[in-house]
């Protein structure tokens, strides 16, 4: 088997496009979430004229029946039941046209994924899920088909669905055989994380969060960079971000009523924090995400 292991592929190929670009032409969405029956994409011209195509967020091909070979990063790798292909940013892929299995492609933009979810980790193309591939399935069937989900808030339900489909890939990308230390550090980042997601708006204190998870500060400081090259206050502050940013696309309340929800005592002192984290100012960043009341 061919997965982490891979064969470089022998055909050269320097012709690249984005999958935006693909998308456009072809006159699908590029809405935050994205489903293609892997059959629909294979037929694409770009396809079956064998393009390298790059995407600027994450790409998940799910298996639902056969098996065979697919090209990352120039790198031949088998998939088979059981397995996903799990592309990050950035990275390249290509369909060989002669393959039959299929599935579906998701297409999931950067910022649905929970910040920092992968930095932990080297970028493994080929996740074996196992017996967990049968809640993918399921994840990837609330995504295709509409009627499952609530009409007013598809959308949004949309984007937590492949933040939990990509945050299963991560679990089972989880490396085994680490040291003592590092198996000690992993956990208080785990465990800080979990507080982090139950208390993000109420405190951005590192020094509450050590309390909680019962280290010292340093120790907290020094498990996180371990474990994610970040500091505990970059996590906090990230995962503030990330929140922000989807209120302000998903929604159309009030940034005043944002600032208040996430814990600051005042719009200002929100606004100088969210420009200071995206270079834009949360209204700034409204308008150009487009924001309605329903996610589009």
């Amino acid at each position: 088997m061919r997965n982490s292991g891979g064969m470089t592929s022998d055909v050269s190929n320097d012709r690249i496009i984005d999958l935006v670009d693909v998308m456009r032409a072809r006159g699908a969405s590029t809405a935050p979430v994205v489903c293609t029956p892997i059959g629909q994409v294979r037929e694409s011209p770009h396809a079956r004229q064998g393009w390298t195509i790059r995407s600027s967020g994450h790409v998940v091909v799910v298996l639902t029946a056969g098996a065979g070979l697919h090209v990352v990063d120039g790198v031949e790798h088998r998939v088979e039941p059981g397995m996903v292909v799990h592309l990050r940013p950035d990275s390249t892929h290509r369909w060989l046209v002669e393959e039959q299995f299929d599935g579906w492609v998701l297409t999931i933009q950067a910022d649905v994924c929970p910040p920092g979810l992968f930095d932990r980790r080297a970028h493994r193309p080929i996740v074996v899920l196992g017996r967990s591939i049968e809640v993918a399935h399921a994840l990837v069937a609330s995504l295709t088909q509409p009627e499952l989900l609530p009409a007013k808030a598809q959308d949004r339900l949309r984007t937590s669905i492949a933040g939990v489909l990509l945050e299963l890939i991560a679990l089972a990308g989880e490396d085994d055989g680490i040291s003592p230390e590092r198996a000690v550090y992993q956990q208080l980042v785990s465990d800080f994380r979990r507080e982090l997601e139950l208390r993000f708006a109420t405190t951005r204190s590192v020094a509450d969060y050590a309390q909680i998870v019962g280290c010292s500060a340093r120790t907290l400081t020094r498990a996180t960079r371990e474990t994610l090259g970040q500091s505990p206050k970059e996590v906090i502050d990230a995962r503030v971000t990330y929140a922000a940013t989807r209120l302000l696309r998903s929604t159309e309340i009030s940034v005043a009523w944002i600032a208040r929800q996430l814990g600051f005592s005042q719009a200002s002192n929100f606004a100088k924090f969210f420009k200071r984290q995206t270079g834009m100012s949360p209204a700034e960043y409204r308008a150009n995400m487009g924001a309605d009341p329903t996610g589009h």
